[in-house]
């Protein structure tokens, strides 16, 4: 009998440290690794906008020691949680002089960068307020029109309302500063020249209009003419000014193929394939056309030797590839 109690009693024992492990394995497995916070650093060089206070310690009620123009300096330390600081609150950040030593300085937290050379042309596409310095609180009354610009520098701050802060050349209140300005196209090239566009063309009222379009019936044509480039993007899209006066955008890839051959031809799809605006264009796609015999009127053989073929359908007149299929 006391045998079966102790044989009993293991049991238990090994059912309960079974249930511990396999609750421990568990508990471990399903826990992501914890990834320590690392805090950020104060930037090793700010750009100091306006004359600068210095202090001894870090107590504003005391007579600054010094103060200094605007110029670089180098950082030692901020003090602690810096990065937690708001717009408008102030920041204690200790720097090196090669005259007095490490000292203390209170900057706005928005002030708190660096303005390094540039040299490239921005499109604002929206109305921008225009500011002294890269900083919100400097915003003055003057607003600048859409319209290209070039920039001679930029302010790179930890603070991310500070993001796309440029400083640009303006003709009538020399350099001023647009800032967090999101409505921008960065390293535009100026092309001030004719263009010719030779077969219709999609016309976008933005430089992104064909990323939008949603159904044929979004889309509009311009004919074959000659326009005058004033800029391009980095992806190619220009912004152009009509005959008539008018501006918008093109992208030249975006046109009915150059070379296409009008035919009157039956066309058996053997499969489903995609309805495309152009040849040259892959996005959007407008439906897919289930296999069937269709009428082609147009066809045209791209660089690479494939056959596209111009047809009437449900959506409109559009390109298809049956040599492609889904």
């Amino acid at each position: 009998m006391q045998f079966k109690t102790r044989i009993s009693h293991v049991i238990a024992l090994v059912s309960v440290l079974s249930i511990t492990l396999i609750s421990t394995l568990q508990a471990t497995a399903a826990s992501p690794p914890r990834k320590e916070f690392l805090p950020p650093t104060i930037p090793p060089v700010i750009t100091l906008l306006e004359q600068t206070s210095l202090y001894v310690t870090t107590d504003e009620s005391r007579k600054p020691f010094a103060a200094l123009t605007p110029q670089d300096v180098t950082t030692i330390e901020a003090e602690q949680d810096w990065y937690t600081k708001q717009r408008g609150e102030k920041v204690w950040i200790k720097i090196n002089t090669t005259w007095a030593g490490d000292l203390w300085m209170h900057l706005d937290y928005d002030r708190i960068g660096i303005v390094k050379p540039l040299d490239t042309n921005i499109a604002l596409l929206w109305d921008s307020y225009l500011y002294t310095q890269p900083s919100l609180s400097t915003r003055t009354d003057a607003v600048l029109a859409p319209q290209t610009v070039h920039a001679n520098a930029i302010f790179e701050s930890p603070a991310s309302y500070l993001t796309n802060s440029y400083r640009i050349e303006t003709s009538w209140l020399g350099d001023m500063w647009v800032v967090s300005q999101s409505q921008m196209l960065l390293n535009m090239e100026i092309v001030n020249q004719e263009m010719d566009l030779p077969t219709d063309t999609l016309y976008m009222e933005n430089y992104d209009t064909s990323n939008r379009l949603q159904r044929p019936s979004d889309v509009k044509m311009i004919p074959p003419q000659k326009v005058f480039a004033l800029e391009k993007t980095e992806n190619g899209v220009y912004h152009v000014r009509s005959q008539d006066g008018n501006t918008f955008w093109i992208q030249p890839e975006y046109a009915e193929p150059v070379g296409s051959e009008t035919i009157n031809e039956r066309l058996t799809l053997l499969k489903d394939v995609r309805l495309y605006l152009f040849p040259t264009m892959p996005f959007p796609t407008f439906g897919v056309l289930s296999a069937q015999t269709v009428d082609a009127f147009e066809r045209w053989i791209d660089p690479q030797g494939e056959r596209w073929y111009h047809i009437h359908t449900w959506a409109g007149d559009m390109w298809v590839q049956p040599d492609k299929p889904l």
